[in-house]
């Protein structure tokens, strides 16, 4: 299964939640482990508890399990932590989105993966909040979508396969290739396998039952339904009944309904439909030669229709907000957060888009490398017998000088691009019939006051390159030799002064 985020999030996929927490301004790890709840769309019910895994310092994320049957909507994550050992218990809660099967999996990204540590990230946000905050947070107000998609969508269909296998300890690598029926399947992604703890105990998402001296028995009723692209998918209802038993009390019957249980899943991109239950025999790849799977769903992935807008590196808040035809919708749609908004369905040529969001100036990218040219810089700066290759190993003196230059540096982006028509209508000024001309003006006066705040950067930054190094104090310490005297020995001396002198 791939892995979603919040805003991507959909059946039968994991939704991976991030939080951030922060002390005195400086990212910093809560005192334990935070608990983290997944709540209904009602703001009440609790559908699971997940454990929540760090990633760096100050960054957590959780992992959740989103069922096929779970109903579309905004669902929340609740996350309880306590900020020291000595502070009380508080409270994070923020919201994300499922959508149908048939929604998109894996947005396009940017074709670079990128590593932050800890240290990289507090200066990145050190910088967009100290130095250039306005340009990482500029509203769009209702800017009417331009149609990209070709008419043509059937060239866009993906069939993916997910087999329920027999075992939780196959270990197959992405892309090896299986064959079953006539056709072939590609592994979408690496599988890994699972150690079960014991074959008593039964675990499932969000629902979990125990008992020290219990059986459990599992009826399983399953239907096939037929969805709109001729496949069938198979779904199980799972009803689990609990009997503890004793010498000296009656036998009790508890019955639990559990909507969803997890199961290993294979996930594959196939040719056409395999046999309903039977064996992958393997053509290439890393993997084992026989895989048994007792059943497997199916979903057709498609784009549909899809609208560029002007400006890319959306912010994730506020939430953008989509009229199709003024009439503001809040579901069916999905935006990849990097200027595209796709709809679920074909949407007619004369359907007029418009959308409210928020977007950031520069990329992650982009302000990771005025970070680096601002540590080049300092690295270049006499004496430059000792350099440092990245911002985690530099000294923690020169925070402030990086950050200075990295603003300069974005200052300088800003003013060059402001010479340019589609940067340039950012800074226009909202005025009826606003034609060219009233935007550059407003252009002009931006790059004024751009130019005034890059003289001033540039000036205390020539002064804290002139001292960084060569006016740096050296440490300075104090050693005293202490002297001591046994008992009686200053009588001694004054009695030696005495008869020497006589």
């Amino acid at each position: 299964m791939s892995i979603q985020t919040r805003t991507t999030a959909i059946q039968n996929e994991i939704v991976r939640l991030y939080a951030r927490f922060e002390q005195d301004g400086q990212l910093a790890n809560p005192a334990g482990q935070p608990l983290v709840e997944i709540i209904d769309t009602d703001g009440v019910t609790v559908l699971a508890t997940v454990n929540a895994t760090l990633e760096n310092t100050g960054i957590f994320y959780a992992d959740w399990y989103v069922p096929a049957n779970l109903p579309l909507g905004d669902y929340y994550d609740r996350w309880t932590f306590q900020q020291s050992a000595t502070s009380g218990a508080s409270e994070l809660t923020h919201i994300f989105s499922v959508h149908g099967l048939d929604s998109y999996i894996n947005f396009i990204t940017p074709a670079i993966s990128q590593q932050i540590s800890d240290r990289a990230a507090q200066l990145m946000i050190e910088l967009s909040n100290d130095f250039i905050y306005e340009a990482m947070h500029i509203p769009v107000y209702w800017e009417q979508g331009m149609r990209i998609q070709q008419e043509n969508t059937e060239k866009r269909i993906k069939d993916y396969y997910y087999f329920t296998l027999d075992s939780d300890r196959y270990h197959v690598e992405k892309d090896a290739v299986y064959f079953n029926n006539g056709q072939r399947f590609t592994v979408f992604d690496t599988l890994v396998p699972i150690q079960s703890s014991s074959s008593s105990s039964s675990e499932s998402e969000g629902n979990v039952s125990s008992s020290s001296s219990s059986s459990s028995s599992m009826d399983s009723s399953s239907s096939s339904s037929t969805r709109s692209s001729s496949t069938s998918s198979t779904s199980s209802e799972s009803i689990c009944h609990v009997s503890s038993s004793s010498s000296s009390e009656p036998v009790t019957t508890t019955t639990t309904t559990t909507p969803y249980e997890y199961q290993t899943t294979l996930t594959c991109v196939g040719t056409g439909a395999p046999e309903s239950s039977g064996v992958l025999m393997k053509v290439s790849g890393e993997g084992p030669d026989n895989i048994i799977y007792t059943g497997f769903t199916t979903r057709r992935s498609k784009f549909s229709t899809t609208y560029n807008l002007a400006y890319q590196n959306w912010n994730m808040e506020p939430r953008p907000i989509v009229r199709v035809n003024n009439r503001i919708v809040d579901d069916g749609w999905h935006a990849d957060y990097n200027g595209n908004l796709y709809f679920d369905s074909v949407m007619a040529p004369e359907d007029s888009i418009n959308v409210r969001y928020n977007f950031a100036y520069f990329s992650d990218e982009e302000i990771l490398s005025f970070l680096r040219l601002g540590l080049q810089m300092m690295n270049s700066t006499p004496p430059a017998s000792t350099t440092y290759r990245d911002v985690t190993t530099m000294p923690f003196e020169w925070n402030a000088p990086v950050l200075l230059y990295a603003a300069i540096t974005a200052l300088k982006r800003l003013i060059f691009g402001l010479n340019f028509q589609e940067k340039m209508v950012i800074f226009a000024e909202p005025q009826a019939g606003a034609g060219g001309a009233s935007n550059a003006d407003a252009a002009g006066k931006a790059i004024n006051n751009f130019q005034s705040l890059y003289q001033d950067y540039n000036n205390v930054w020539v002064e804290i390159r002139q001292d960084a190094k060569s006016k740096k104090l050296p440490g300075v310490a104090q050693y005293v030799t202490p002297e001591y005297t046994l008992p009686g020995g200053r009588s001694r001396w004054f009695r030696y002064l005495y008869k020497s002198g006589a």
